[in-house]
């Protein structure tokens, strides 16, 4: 039986729960991608870290994904996703390079200095749109910057619903504010 204890910390939910039957409750184990590198996969599973070979008729997983194995640790299937960001691969194949699955909150930080950018703030908005993740701007240098409240009011204008954190990285209590949007959805 699965221990959902422990693969809750790996951010299983029930979303992925109702995607198994009881015999693969019974019979099988779940395993969270958490490396790819090129001929293998790095799972962790309420049993510990262990390795998956690569192989060509695998389907294709990255970081976060979830996936069902059997009492060997071989591959049954990917369960379905809840989230992706994904970009259009290099070279002229028309095929999607999958960069993370399954993520609930993404953090947009950008630095209110010189290099803050309201177009690059947008552009990462829209791709955690697409990817359906909520996002979450965290502008930094606080402690540097005169009036940080101009800089969260421009990009209030963009969504009046989005959160923005302005903080000193620094400063322990300033970031402070940021740990329970980072892990609110991980223990739920």
């Amino acid at each position: 039986m699965l221990n959902l204890l422990a693969l809750n910390h790996l951010g299983w939910r029930s979303f992925f729960q109702q995607q198994l039957s009881l015999d693969e409750l019974e019979e099988c184990s779940v395993a969270r991608v958490m490396e790819h590198h090129r001929s293998s996969y790095e799972l962790m599973s309420n049993e510990g870290s262990m390795p998956l070979p690569a192989t060509p008729n695998y389907p294709a997983m990255t970081v976060g994904d979830w996936v069902l194995l059997d009492r060997e640790h071989r591959l049954i299937r990917l369960l379905e996703r809840q989230s992706l960001f994904s970009r259009k691969a290099a070279g002229s194949r028309v095929t999607a390079q999958l960069i993370a699955a399954n993520v609930d909150t993404v953090f947009i930080v950008c630095s209110m200095n010189q290099d803050f950018s309201l177009n690059r703030i947008e552009r990462y908005l829209a791709l955690a749109h697409e990817a359906d993740v909520e996002p979450v701007i965290v502008l930094t240098k606080a402690d540097l910057c005169d009036e940080p409240e101009q800089y969260v009011e421009q990009v209030r204008q963009l969504d009046s619903l989005l959160m923005v954190e302005a903080v000193n990285a620094l400063d322990i209590s300033s970031v402070e504010v940021l740990i329970p949007i980072a892990f609110s959805k991980s223990f739920s």
